[in-house]
């Protein structure tokens, strides 16, 4: 049946050429083909506030020549591309690999340019994405204190800074201790608000008996975030906790719009103050995100599209050849 099949299209190679042609079409929606050579880019997170992530790309020949990728750059201010990075040999066939793109690659806010070349001896084909990078902090909030409106119910006030829209929420932090970090296991709930708004968040304990401190924190639409402030009366700004660091600071949360730098800060402030001055000694320490691990953006790793590639191939595989062969028998019968 497969050989039938092959002499009514002409032989091995044509046969070949036709059924990889077929994969690409269901396998590949956005692949760019020369030749026997293909190259597949995926789009890295857009907008962001990272400037440490991986383009991930795939790229094959089905000749099984040797392929060679570039990466090249073009930021905001940029007439061209330029390369950065060293070349990447894939393996005869191809393979995935990535652009490794670090804050020495992006250096300022604004959309940027990433184009992956890849070629052998006979074919070059080069995809390009945008990637919009903003690192910016939204304005740090005034504490405006709280309220017990209840045993159990205290109303914390705010108003967040007059920064031409970049504020859209508001997070709420709580502990029992004068010092505490403001983090994902302080946090007790959010208000979404825009610029130079009043707002407010209703906050139920358990213990009603105990004393409760606050601290609330803006954020912009891609995760950057302002300053700390609250209603301690010494707050300490912790720049580089350790992996697990104590809960015994407000601290920058990583991940959130600042850089974690080296330092540790103690600062003496009044009740009556402690919204503005602690708002600025923190905001003075922001800057560009962090990033826990090298996959940003949205983007797996090499590790992970290579499985994806790999199923995909063999459901497209499958697929494919279910159809040739119902297609030819029922020619074989017709005939």
């Amino acid at each position: 049946m497969l050989n039938k099949m092959k002499s009514a299209f002409g032989g091995n190679r044509l046969f070949t050429k036709i059924l990889l042609g077929v994969f690409a079409v269901f396998l590949f929606t956005g692949v760019s083909f020369a030749g026997s050579l293909s190259l597949k880019v995926q789009q890295p997170k857009s907008p962001t506030n990272l400037n440490d992530f991986n383009i991930t790309f795939v790229s094959l020949d089905y000749q099984n020549k040797p392929i060679t990728v570039k990466c090249f750059k073009k930021s905001p201010s940029d007439a061209g591309f330029s390369q950065f990075g060293s070349d990447i040999n894939l393996s005869n066939g191809g393979n995935t690999d990535s652009c490794h793109v670090t804050s020495s690659v992006v250096n300022g806010n604004g959309t940027w340019q990433f184009k992956v070349e890849a070629s052998t001896d006979a074919e070059t084909l080069s995809q390009t994405v945008n990637v919009d990078y903003n690192n910016s902090t939204p304005g740090t909030p005034s504490y405006n204190g709280k309220d017990k409106i209840s045993d159990c119910v205290y109303r914390i006030k705010f108003k967040t800074a007059d920064d031409s829209g970049k504020t859209v929420k508001v997070e709420v932090y709580r502990s029992q201790s004068t010092s505490f970090t403001a983090d994902s296991g302080s946090k007790v709930g959010q208000v979404n608000l825009g610029s130079d708004q009043d707002g407010q968040y209703d906050d139920t304990v358990i213990n009603c008996s105990s004393t409760y401190f606050y601290a609330v924190r803006a954020f912009d639409s891609i995760g950057n975030g302002s300053g700390v402030v609250g209603d301690t009366s010494t707050v300490t700004v912790v720049t580089n906790p350790s992996p697990s660091p104590s809960r015994g600071a407000i601290q920058v949360a990583q991940g959130q719009g600042q850089v974690l730098g080296e330092e540790t800060t103690s600062i003496e402030v009044t009740p009556t103050t402690v919204g503005k001055t602690t708002g600025q000694t923190q905001g003075e320490t922001g800057g560009a995100s962090s990033e826990p691990t090298k996959d940003v953006l949205g983007t797996q790793s090499v590790l992970d599209n290579n499985k994806l590639l790999l199923f995909g191939f063999g459901a497209g595989v499958i697929i494919i050849l279910c159809i040739l062969v119902f297609y030819f028998y029922r020619r074989l019968k017709q005939q």
